[in-house]
């Protein structure tokens, strides 16, 4: 068995919880801003699925215990990397990337929640983790939680008096139903090929460096 990385679990554990600190401040900020009706848009819950799956696996990491599985701790990944593609390619905000100070830049909830949470989220996945771990199965298995969200969503609207989808791609109001169902069909369709090539990804990077965070408790480990 490999000897134990333990200054590299450490810091990817103390990264892992400033980035989960970081995603539960823009919780927090989103319900204080604008009320639980945040809590519909996939901002709001793709930034807490990563805080609760870094919190998590930093914890196991500091403690030596069972890491979250691989396939579990990406898909947290999938999620703000979703949030950080739609709101640059097709949100489009006019003032990205915002102008301004340094600190000024940090103030903004928007680079927080859109590009902050998901390149610091993918680089610390992309240096720390253990690849050659997620199943190719998981590219279907991930996009059945965003399948769930589209239903739910829609179906709020449809049913609520007043309710109003979260983004405008998904208003039927604005597009139509026929409109709204054309631009999920896309959609789903590039999340498939986002999906696929963050298995990809970890496929063919190195299953363990000298930066990789290592579980001793992992079957896979404790095979090698």
């Amino acid at each position: 068995m490999p000897q134990r990385q333990t200054a590299t679990n450490v810091v990817s554990a103390v990264l892992r919880i400033v980035f989960a600190l970081i995603g539960l401040f823009v919780v927090i900020a989103l319900i204080v801003a604008g009320g639980f009706r945040e809590c519909a848009t996939f901002t709001l819950q793709s930034n807490l699925m990563m805080a609760v799956s870094f919190g998590w696996t930093a914890v196991t990491l500091l403690g030596r215990w069972r890491t979250p599985p691989e396939w579990l701790a990406g898909s947290a990944v999938f999620y703000i990397a979703i949030t950080g593609l739609v709101y640059r390619l097709v949100l489009r905000p006019d003032d990205f990337p915002l102008a301004g100070s340094f600190l000024g830049w940090f103030a903004n909830l928007n680079n927080i929640e859109h590009i902050l949470t998901p390149i610091g989220a993918f680089v610390i996945w992309f240096v720390f983790a253990e690849h050659r771990r997620v199943a190719w199965k998981y590219v279907w298995g991930w996009l059945i939680y965003l399948v769930a969200y589209v239903a739910v969503i829609l179906t709020l609207v449809a049913v609520i008096p007043g309710a109003e989808a979260p983004y405008p791609f998904l208003s039927t109001a604005i597009n139509g139903v026929g409109g709204v169902a054309w631009r999920v069909v896309v959609f789903f369709v590039g999340f498939t090929g986002l999906a696929a090539a963050l298995i990809l990804l970890d496929h063919v990077l190195p299953a363990r460096t000298r930066l990789s965070e290592f579980d001793p408790r992992d079957p896979a480990n404790q095979r090698t």
